[in-house]
């Protein structure tokens, strides 16, 4: 995986966000990639005795409450938060489509 861009791609989300990051800062040294060299720390599923799987039959009250709630987040989100002048997103297009 290779997070470089040649002029003729567009930013990947990575870049786009660290150099939003890096303006924001008011950094004038740019942020490096190194993700490709961490190791992935999930490699082995582990189970514990408080998993539980969300998608069974017997938690679909809990989904249900859960989506109608994650639902009026998003909207309050989109409607209301971002519209304040003290926030600010990176990849602000990628973030509302992923709300």
């Amino acid at each position: 995986n290779n997070n470089t861009n040649d002029d003729a791609s567009p930013p990947s989300r990575l870049s786009t966000f660290q150099t939003d990051l890096q303006h924001f800062l008011n950094l004038t040294t740019p942020f490096q990639t190194y993700f490709d060299s961490i190791p992935h720390v999930n490699k082995n599923r582990m189970h514990y005795p408080e998993y539980m799987d969300i998608c069974q039959s017997r938690y679909e009250g809990l989904r249900d409450v859960l989506v109608r709630q994650g639902e009026t987040t998003s909207e309050w989100i989109l409607q209301e938060f971002l519209k304040s002048e003290d926030v600010v997103v990176s990849g602000e297009e990628f973030f509302r489509e992923s709300l």
